[in-house]
């Protein structure tokens, strides 16, 4: 879900391509967890994901919308303020391909149309 009255809605509505990073690096000097020596976490892979983005909803009537936007908050019920208003569209995301590079800088490459 994303607000009306952005320059990010703007552009997705004149552009529908959209790539999104996503990683496992920490973001704390001193995190805890279960991959690194000594107990602190080390990240080991990026993920950059490239689709295509459809806007639901321009005026909160779409049947498809309601579903996706019930879900979205049900997974993140304590954000409402971002998901459910009059002027929140829901936008559907449908990747088309992904890059996953791992620490050592391999990469390996994903397509839709491949599988």
């Amino acid at each position: 879900t994303t607000r009306r009255e952005t320059k990010k809605f703007n552009m997705l509505k004149e552009q529908n391509g959209v790539a999104l990073l996503i990683h496992d690096f920490s973001q704390f000097e001193n995190d805890e967890g279960p991959n690194s020596e000594g107990g602190g976490r080390q990240g080991v892979h990026s993920i950059t994901l490239n689709g295509k983005c459809e806007i639901l909803d321009e005026d909160n009537t779409s049947d498809k919308a309601k579903r996706y936007r019930t879900k979205h908050l049900q997974h993140n019920p304590d954000y409402p303020q971002f998901i459910v208003g009059p002027d929140i569209s829901v936008l559907l995301i449908t990747i088309t391909s992904a890059r996953i590079c791992n620490i050592n800088d391999q990469v390996t490459k994903w397509d839709a149309k491949d599988n």
